[in-house]
């Protein structure tokens, strides 16, 4: 019989239970020390969360969150903050900003995109993934086909989603009881969650503008291209925490953000459509059509003399189309919805706004003949200001992040000095709510972007999609998106407030992306018209 020694084997446990604790802690807390300095403003960090605890524990939104740290280190030009183990220097001061963003971007002229990588080789070659030159030179390419003219070519396909999403709510209106989506009618309303209902009207326009098909989301609400853009969108906030906290274990699991069988079939669609236009000879005013010219070479801005000659050493493949498709995709399934969900709420929410945007819409229609056109739809300037204000309460990227590419100090006193691969981070939602900036922030108020306030505005506190050469690509597509369906909506309907309408609204965060506690639901009232 062999006699253990159970006194030693738990010596020896806890010996290496306790050698197991002090390695695990100093790896959840070995890349804080150079940004704890006294002479550096910064929140005492814990050991692996940093400073999300709050947010971790679900006691407080990511939001909410920000707007704290924004607060705690208001008077400085910066202060530090810990996203899990990645210091992050936060920056509260708007010169600073634009020092960072625009003066001196060719030191931080990379996102940080750590927690997108994956196995998948299309993803890194998204604009939004890629570095350095190839970043500028895809950029450059990329360039013509979000320009003006070319808006104003797709606003036809985009015009028509909108107005089949308007002939959907009059046959609901008519018919409830035919349509298939949580629609209700009581009374003279028709009682709806309105991020649904944008939501599936959004996705008909990517179908239509990006991918050159003709999908009805609204009509038959479990078609694949829908179902599929939701589950690669509506990622839990624990995957998100996870890829935030460990992007280099996920990455070494085979984790993706976006699951492999969505990559697969957005890349089975695309490969099909190129060569079927190809073998066909099929033109469509879409943006595949302008990705197939970028990667011949062809594409240009028609008001431009350059024709990026500059760029011959780039040459885009179907793999490159594959990845803009997705991200352009990726980037206006949810967050384009969600700006149409927060206009709406505000109209709802201030009925004499939306009857001052009511009769600017009417009176633009009939100076065009009730044609739903690019130049009516883009003449109205009331409209802009009202979704200039939105977009300021609710941006749709809380923050914007950028990489240190090369060694720099940052000008304040003390000087901080970055290296390579430290973090900036700029809270887009913080700076937009400093009254400092914009007095009584919390309030609604579309005249703070009128003609004779707008100028008085700082660039630096108004960043909605982001600042700098790297600000989102397709801002201009965004708002003619935006816009287009308003008016569509607009002229037909009157937005109201009903007793499930969140009210005040609370933000909360899925993933990416800002949302609301509750759901955004009103009720659509049919206008005399």
């Amino acid at each position: 019989m062999v006699n253990l020694d159970w006194t030693s084997i738990l010596s020896n446990w806890i010996l290496l239970l306790l050698a197991a604790g002090v390695l695990l802690y100093f790896w959840g807390t070995n890349t804080y020390g150079r940004f704890t300095r006294r002479d550096i403003p910064h929140l005492k960090p814990l050991p692996f969360i940093g400073s999300m605890g709050p947010s971790v524990l679900k006691n407080e939104s990511l939001f909410d969150l920000m707007l704290g740290w924004y607060e705690k280190f208001k008077g400085r030009p910066y202060g530090v903050v810990f996203m899990f183990r990645q210091p992050v220097v936060l920056l509260t001061d708007p010169e600073l900003i634009k020092a960072v963003a625009m003066k001196d971007f060719d030191y931080f002229t990379d996102h940080r995109t750590v927690y997108m990588e994956s196995k998948e080789k299309v993803w890194s070659k998204g604009l939004i993934m890629l570095k350095g030159q190839r970043w500028k030179d895809m950029r450059s390419i990329l360039s013509p086909a979000f320009t003006s003219s070319k808006m104003k070519i797709m606003f036809v396909l985009v015009s028509d989603c909108c107005q089949q999403l308007v002939d959907f709510l009059e046959q609901c209106y008519q018919q409830p009881q035919e349509n298939n989506c949580a629609i209700k009618k009581e009374g003279e309303l028709l009682i709806l969650e309105m991020k649904d209902l944008f939501t599936r009207s959004t996705n008909d326009v990517i179908a239509s503008t990006a991918f050159g098909i003709c999908v009805d989301s609204l009509k038959h609400p479990k078609n694949e291209f829908y179902v599929l853009g939701q589950e690669a969108t509506n990622f839990g906030s624990y995957k998100w925490f996870l890829f935030l906290a460990i992007p280099q274990v996920m990455k070494l699991l085979g984790i993706n953000l976006v699951p492999g069988k969505i990559t697969n079939f957005f890349r089975t669609l695309v490969t099909d459509t190129i060569a079927t236009r190809e073998r066909e000879g099929i033109v469509r005013p879409d943006m595949l059509h302008l990705l197939m010219q970028a990667k011949k070479g062809t594409l240009h801005d028609e008001n431009s003399e350059e024709n990026h000659k500059g760029n011959t050493k780039t040459q885009l493949d179907d793999e490159d189309i594959i990845a803009q498709a997705l991200l352009f995709f990726l980037g206006g399934f949810d967050t384009t919805s969600t700006l149409m969900s927060f206009v709406s709420h505000q109209l709802a929410v201030y009925p004499e706004i939306q009857s001052r945007l009511q009769e600017e819409i009417d009176e633009t229609l009939q100076k065009h003949d009730g044609k739903f056109t690019y130049e009516a739809v883009h003449s109205m300037k009331y409209l802009d200001m009202v979704v200039s204000e939105t977009l300021r309460l609710y941006p749709p990227g809380s923050a914007v992040e950028r990489v240190c590419t090369r060694n720099y100090t940052l000008k304040t006193d003390p000087p901080l000095e970055l290296h390579i691969g430290d973090n900036i981070f700029i809270p887009l939602l913080a700076v937009h709510r400093d009254p400092k900036y914009y007095p009584d922030p919390e309030r609604f108020d579309p005249e703070r972007f009128s003609d004779e306030n707008k100028h008085n505005i700082n660039a630096s506190t108004y960043m909605p999609f982001g600042i700098g050469p790297r600000s989102c690509i397709g801002n201009r597509f965004a708002l003619m998106e935006v816009k287009t369906v308003l008016v569509h909506l607009l002229s037909q309907f009157n937005l109201r407030v009903v007793a499930k309408t969140p009210m005040p609204i609370k933000l909360t965060q899925k993933g990416f992306n800002i949302s609301v506690e509750g759901g955004f639901w009103m009720g659509l009232q049919k206008r005399n018209t």
